[in-house]
């Protein structure tokens, strides 16, 4: 039996108790993965749909002490599948690793890049299921060692964004190839492939130690950068992650604060212990969810989410909406929910 309508039935069953005030949006919850590790949440997962099903994979949380008393972070290798109702083990990852890059390609999801416990990787891997568990093919690596980059999909090209240039390969050949610098060095940005252009929004500056809120978009067919409509409201998509819906826009969820960011990234030692000492709504995490229209070229708000207050969430579009995953609620305190909205 396809896991599809199943999958469709949990959602809908709680839909009914979830609707909310006009800017406030429908969400529904989906059962947490069964782990003991897992179980206090995780940043930064691989995350998407293969074949209907849903598949979170690695990612990292402090699973025995928190990072204010000191303690340390734990990457996973885990493949985890949700179908039927509930979630499974489907196997492990060849190596554990967050901050990747996912890409939904025929036959099952791409992992790309990422940090490998401290190291930066180029590994590439697809996952696919076969009878609920996970088949891991190793694909050609990546030309350099790239992590919390801005990734997307455009027809058959796969487009990866991140500090040391811009990357592209072609779905089933897997060669990938640089095309282009960054405008400036960007951490953590969000990129958007379509119609023959890439945008990418910020993202933080490690040189200047700044989260701007300008938009840049590379055309394909000159390489040449131009400018964007700018992150809406003046922020930053600093631990947002974007993902292209059905209609063929751009949805952003989560990301940090631009002005509680920026003063954070400028702090002494002696400022760490009252930084992250604060309750997770001081850090004013983004609540409020973003379209970008590239015919229109616009940002649009579709609402708020209280639950979407979050740095590093995994994000997947599917058959029933956009499925949410983990992600920080505030610095080194990570979220176990698994919610969806239907923007």
């Amino acid at each position: 039996m396809s896991s599809k309508p199943l999958f469709a039935a949990v959602l809908l069953i709680q839909a009914a108790a979830c609707i909310s005030p006009m800017n406030t949006l429908k969400t529904t919850q989906l059962p947490p993965i069964p782990d003991a590790a897992y179980s206090k949440g995780v940043s930064a997962p691989f995350c998407g749909f293969a074949d209907g099903t849903f598949v979170v994979a690695g990612g990292a949380n402090f699973p025995d002490r928190p990072l204010l008393e000191g303690g340390a972070k734990r990457v996973y290798a885990d493949i985890w599948a949700f179908r039927d109702g509930a979630w499974s083990h489907a196997g492990v990852l060849p190596d554990s690793v967050a901050y990747g890059a996912t890409f939904p390609v025929s036959g099952g999801l791409v992992f790309a890049g990422g940090n490998v416990c401290g190291s930066t990787t180029d590994k590439v891997y697809k996952v696919s299921l076969s009878d609920g568990k996970a088949v891991v093919t190793e694909l050609p690596p990546l030309p350099v060692p790239m992590e919390q980059c801005g990734w997307s999909k455009c027809g058959q090209m796969l487009f990866l964004a991140g500090r040391e240039g811009v990357f592209r390969c072609r779905e089933g050949e897997y060669a990938w190839s640089r095309i282009a610098d960054l405008p400036e060095p960007l951490v953590q940005p969000v990129a958007f492939a379509t119609d023959g252009k890439l945008y990418l929004w910020g993202g933080f500056n490690p040189e200047t130690l700044l989260a701007p809120d300008a938009g840049h978009c590379l055309d394909l067919n000159t390489l040449q950068w131009g400018s964007a409509p700018a992150v809406p409201d003046g922020g930053t998509f600093v631990g947002a992650t974007g993902v292209t819906l059905p209609d063929g826009r751009l949805l952003v969820v989560g990301g940090v604060n631009r002005t509680v960011f920026e003063r954070a990234l400028r702090n002494t030692p002696e400022d760490r212990i009252p930084y992250l000492s604060q309750d997770p709504s001081w850090y004013r995490f983004r609540k409020e969810i973003f379209t970008f229209d590239p015919a229109k070229r616009n940002w649009s708000s579709i609402g708020f989410a209280e639950e979407a207050a979050l740095a590093g969430p995994g994000v997947a579009c599917g058959p029933c909406g956009v499925t949410v995953t983990g992600g920080e609620i505030k610095p080194g305190v990570r979220s176990a929910k698994i919610f969806c909205i239907f923007p």
